[in-house]
């Protein structure tokens, strides 16, 4: 008997308490600060062009648990040559981000992408880069400002 006049209790709570649900294309919910979204590539200004902060070192696609990064580094500079990420594999970990050693990969709070085909949630480094660029200081210009 207890037990039905606590289920009835909650019901009836329940009953007469707003619902919060959110009428989802229309209202959309703010995302917390830590909210895991897509990842991006960091770009870095060295002297008049942004480059990739990326070294191409491979060590976000060796601990990657899915296998969803594939990089490949340019003969001559410490640049990828092929930087890419399938989403559709992507479980968001972060463990990608946490082991570069250079801070090249960021997280955003982008949660919504939608796509039609598979082949559109594999980005490459030109859809990966973020649209800021980091101010980096040139080794040279550091020198001179040390003397």
């Amino acid at each position: 008997m207890i037990g039905l006049i606590k289920g009835l209790k909650t019901t009836l709570k329940a009953f007469f308490t707003r619902p919060v649900t959110v009428m989802y294309p229309y209202h959309k919910m703010e995302v917390a600060p830590r909210g895991q979204g897509l990842i991006r590539l960091r770009m870095k200004e060295l002297g008049d062009r942004p480059v990739y902060k990326c070294s191409a070192c491979g060590i976000c696609a060796k601990n990657c648990p899915q296998q969803c990064i594939t990089v490949k580094k340019k003969e001559d500079e410490k640049q990828p040559e092929i930087y890419k990420v399938n989403y559709s594999m992507c479980i968001f970990c972060r463990i990608c981000i946490d082991t570069c050693p250079f801070d090249a990969l960021e997280q955003t709070q982008e949660y919504e992408w939608v796509g039609e085909t598979r082949d559109y949630f594999i980005r490459d480094k030109e859809a990966l880069a973020m649209a800021e660029v980091f101010p980096e200081a040139i080794e040279e210009n550091v020198k001179e400002e040390e003397v």
